[in-house]
């Protein structure tokens, strides 16, 4: 692996020294992680601190031929200051521990979520090549052709667009509770394959079904309840959602057929009373239960 200078990553001091904490500390992991095989900065499979700061300051302690200048000039104090911290939280989150069969304490290894931050680090960067646009379009057709993998890669990258656009982060996942589709059932439907029907359609109906009722969305939950059950009959071979409850066949679980009798003609009649009454002197919003 060829080394990757700091500037190949920022440019200037300024983008060192105005970089928030966890995107300098990911990157810096990427940087040390490219000395490996040149036995300087990393030895014997551990990086070493102190190895690390002479190389940022070119202060020789034989690891051989070092630069005329350092890498930016008279503000490098400022760059080493902010690396230095960079550096102790890649040790305070645990992305780098000490490495105990060295007897110095300036020796450290990057850890199992350390090179969890390697990968994301590399899904990001080609992201970047894609585009914001192209990902964005892929993340809305189910992520499958260019950011594919599991759950955990559509959400990273779903806030890797959220961070370009310079939108607010996403709230913390709420309860199970809060969840209509659950997330199995949605990796059965991603999981299948037909020569007549395309599924992303209906795996993204239930996704963002989830995602309105999540939010509290509940105007948006009704109207995709409907979608949803407007979306399915042809895969069971009817035309309406009531075909489908009137000549399900029951089988071990006979209870789901009164069930699916009277869904949908309520989802129909809660979509109209929650989006088509004109406004007047008071509304009654719609709530989780």
């Amino acid at each position: 692996m060829a080394l990757r200078p700091l500037k190949t990553f920022f440019p200037t001091a300024d983008d060192i020294v105005n970089c928030d904490l966890p995107t300098l500390g990911s990157t810096l992991l990427v940087h040390l992680k490219s000395y490996e095989g040149l036995n300087t900065v990393y030895q014997h499979a551990a990086l070493n601190s102190k190895y690390f700061q002479a190389m940022l300051e070119n202060h020789d302690v034989g690891l051989g031929q070092l630069p005329k200048e350092t890498e930016y000039g008279p503000r490098q104090p400022e760059v080493t200051q902010a690396m230095l911290e960079a550096f102790n939280w890649l040790v305070r989150e645990g992305h780098l521990i000490p490495n105990p069969q060295q007897p110095s304490g300036d020796w450290f290894t990057i850890s199992r979520s350390g090179g969890k931050l390697l990968q994301q680090h590399a899904r990001e960067a080609q992201w970047e090549k894609l585009g914001v646009d192209l990902v964005k379009h892929d993340l809305m057709n189910g992520g499958i052709r260019f950011v594919g993998g599991p759950l955990e890669n559509r959400e990273a990258a779903m806030e890797w667009v959220r961070r370009k656009e310079n939108k607010p982060p996403k709230a913390p996942a709420k309860p199970a509770y809060m969840t209509l589709v659950s997330e199995s059932r949605l990796d059965e439907l991603r999981a299948l394959k037909s020569p007549e029907f395309d599924f992303r359609k209906l795996v993204r109906l239930c996704e963002e079904l989830n995602i309105a009722f999540q939010e509290e969305c509940y105007f948006n939950t009704t109207m995709g309840t409907r979608a949803l059950l407007d979306h399915v009959p042809p895969v069971f071979g009817f035309k309406t959602f009531s075909e489908v409850a009137n000549n399900y066949a029951g089988g071990a679980n006979r209870s789901r057929k009164p069930c699916s009798t009277w869904r949908a003609p309520h989802a129909r009649l809660l979509t109209r009373t929650c989006t088509s009454q004109s406004a007047k002197a008071k509304h009654c919003l719609p709530r989780s239960k």
